[in-house]
């Protein structure tokens, strides 16, 4: 005996997938907005990305400015003691002209000098103010030195290291607290206070 299989019957429902309706695929507007979408979201990305890179650019440019104003200022204030420490000393060996003129060999700061190589700053420095303060630093030195082995008189030396020091307070240091003042002048007005 053989077994037929059972005809399906026309009246049993099939389940199928629901029938998709793709007619919009093929209307113009559809691709016309699909296409405008893409460019939206280019542009929009683009612009972003822009903005990002500017506020960046903008940041790193204050955080410059502000590492300038303080290296400038630090300088100012060494250069400024050292002055003073080096007027200090000539009117000693001036008015008293000692003996052993290394027992008070003048004792300048160069911390913020000496570390200034290691900077990035540095350089951003104008030129003119940075020239003017490694001579300052040789001269005096190189006059110092020339005292204390008697190459040069007590108050010889000491006027030559007068005049050195004045041309310093009269030309460097007004420079370099003008450079350093205009750097906290663009700091304030990005509302950024530097002390």
């Amino acid at each position: 005996m053989e077994i037929k299989p059972k005809p399906l019957a026309t009246t049993e429902t099939v389940k199928r997938f629901p029938q998709l309706d793709n007619r919009e695929l093929i209307k113009t507007s559809f691709w016309i907005s699909q296409v405008f979408m893409i460019i939206a979201t280019i542009v929009g990305v683009y612009l972003a990305a822009q903005e990002g890179l500017s506020q960046a650019l903008a940041f790193d440019n204050l955080t410059n400015k502000q590492n300038n104003y303080y290296l400038r200022h630090a300088l100012y204030d060494e250069v400024s003691d050292n002055v003073k420490t080096i007027n200090e000393y000539a009117d000693l060996i001036s008015a008293k002209s000692p003996y052993d003129l290394k027992a008070i060999h003048p004792q300048m700061a160069s911390f913020i000098w000496e570390n200034m190589r290691f900077s990035p700053y540095t350089l951003e420095t104008p030129s003119r103010i940075l020239s003017e303060t490694r001579r300052f630093y040789m001269e005096s030195k190189e006059i110092v030195t020339k005292i204390e082995n008697r190459f040069y008189g007590a108050k010889y030396g000491a006027e030559q290291l007068k005049k050195l020091t004045q041309r310093v307070t009269e030309q460097t240091l007004p420079a370099l607290k003008n450079n350093y003042s205009a750097l906290a002048i663009e700091l304030k007005s990005a509302d950024i206070i530097v002390e």
